[in-house]
């Protein structure tokens, strides 16, 4: 049998904070960004929780700008009630997405940036205020990134600290 390890142990305790934070924020936002965030930040140690967060971070600004931006041509220029068009122009959003992290060099961006577009504009592009939670899923994500940070700085006891 496989052990417990110590980044299964602060990537448990990186959600229950996320979840804490939440709590503490009347609810504000989504949870469900901050713990993800914090699941896929939480790494062998800081510097690499860094690396990984920044790029989450990176990739969340230039899908969540995108997202939105898509949104309020959606609504205010090209005003089509064609769901088969709108998931046609949605799909080809994908490109300046992409391109847009090559551009700016941050490749390994790319993916978490075509995710965060997606889940705007596809998710919530119909909600009462989609902008909104642009602007808080970014800071849902980032709240998890610095919970899986400040969580990775704790040395806690282990026998050996492992990769799980």
């Amino acid at each position: 049998m496989p052990k417990i390890g110590l980044r299964m142990i602060k990537t448990s305790i990186a959600v229950f904070l996320c979840f804490l934070i939440y709590v503490l924020r009347n609810e504000q936002g989504i949870v469900f960004y901050s713990c993800i965030a914090a699941v896929l930040c939480v790494q062998q140690d800081s510097r690499d929780t860094l690396r990984v967060g920044k790029n989450r971070m990176e990739g969340t600004i230039i899908g969540g700008v995108i997202g939105m931006l898509t949104l309020v041509f959606m609504k205010y220029v090209f005003v089509n009630d064609n769901k088969l068009f709108c998931y046609l122009f949605i799909s080809l959003m994908i490109i300046p997405t992409i391109y847009t992290t090559i551009w700016l060099k941050k490749p390994s961006a790319s993916y978490i940036s075509c995710v965060v577009f997606l889940s705007i504009t596809v998710s919530h592009g119909a909600d009462g205020n989609p902008y909104m939670f642009a602007l808080m899923r970014m800071l849902d994500t980032f709240i998890g990134i610095l919970v899986a940070y400040a969580v990775n700085l704790i040395h806690l006891p282990s026998t050996k600290e492992s990769d799980n």
